[in-house]
């Protein structure tokens, strides 16, 4: 069972988004040292999850939820049986694992991440 892990929201001004959520909410963003414009950001201490605040070059939808499955292949083809759709590539983050998009059938994107 995929569970939620991340959320990312996309922006045309990552670093002035990133100032707000720190400003608001106490976020700590560091830049990525794998990808322009995409900052990780620890939301706190406890329970929960972080986030990640990158260019909407990369997606258009403002927020995307991120699911950790075991087999990124063959949670791509549950996917697309289930009438969904891969959207785009898989690549492998060092020491982060292999990610990618899919949609789901109304065009939804999410984000799939197979541990390294």
């Amino acid at each position: 069972m995929g569970h939620i892990i991340h959320v990312e929201l996309t922006s045309a001004a990552p670093q002035a988004t990133a100032d707000f959520y720190a400003r608001a909410f106490g976020w700590r963003t560091t830049a990525s040292p794998f990808i322009p414009d995409y900052l990780t950001a620890e939301t706190g201490d406890g329970p929960g999850i972080d986030a990640a605040i990158m260019s909407s070059d990369y997606q258009s939808q403002h927020t995307i939820m991120w699911i950790e499955v075991e087999d990124i292949d063959a949670a791509l083809a549950a996917v697309t049986e289930a009438g969904g759709a891969a959207a785009g590539e898989v690549h492998d983050l060092p020491g982060v694992g292999r990610v990618g998009y899919a949609s789901d059938p109304a065009g939804v994107v999410i984000g799939l991440k197979q541990p390294a």
